[in-house]
């Protein structure tokens, strides 16, 4: 039995990963009440699944930011790759077939969502439910930001280089 492995896809999760990891460990920003951090990942998952589709931005953003926990906030590993895989998954499905003015602003708005409600989950579990609820808003703006920074990342760079848009629809 044959699998068919496509070392380009691999390449590029695992370069977006990185860049992901990068940034969110680059600038975070500590949440004292619930040991914590916001940071600029989101940015980059959301740039990974306008760019890239839905699959690449699953596991790339949910390895980039897992790593990340791993240096310094190991409990929050496991609930980052899921909640951010999702977050990536998410947005990519959204934008695949069109970007317009609504799908920008679903992706944005549901990709937040999903790191809010999320965290909020985890952050229930792991501190408690006080701890948790004074990281919505920290949460809230670190999703809204990742979508107007991550957005118009992506279409400069689709500006730049128009084979972008090509590379990212068939990745979908």
């Amino acid at each position: 039995m044959s699998r068919n492995v496509d070392i380009g896809r691999m390449t590029l999760i695992a370069l977006m990963g990185a860049l992901i990891f990068v940034l969110t460990v680059l600038a975070r920003i500590p949440i004292p009440a619930t040991n914590g951090y916001v940071h600029l990942g989101d940015a980059a998952i959301t740039f990974t699944a306008y760019a890239f589709g839905p699959w690449v931005a699953l596991f790339a953003g949910g390895m980039g930011t897992a790593m990340a926990d791993m240096l310094g906030y190991p409990q929050w590993a496991v609930f980052s790759l899921v909640i951010h895989g999702a977050q990536g998954l998410a947005i990519g499905w959204l934008v695949q077939k069109r970007i317009n003015t609504l799908t920008v602003l679903l992706s944005v708005v549901i990709g937040a969502a999903i790191v809010v409600a999320g965290y909020f989950a985890a952050g229930t579990f792991l501190v408690g439910v006080g701890a948790a609820t004074l990281e919505l808003l920290p949460n809230t703006l670190q999703g809204i930001s990742g979508g107007l920074i991550g957005v118009p990342l992506y279409l400069a760079v689709r500006r730049a280089y128009p084979p972008l848009e090509a590379r990212s629809r068939r990745n979908a």
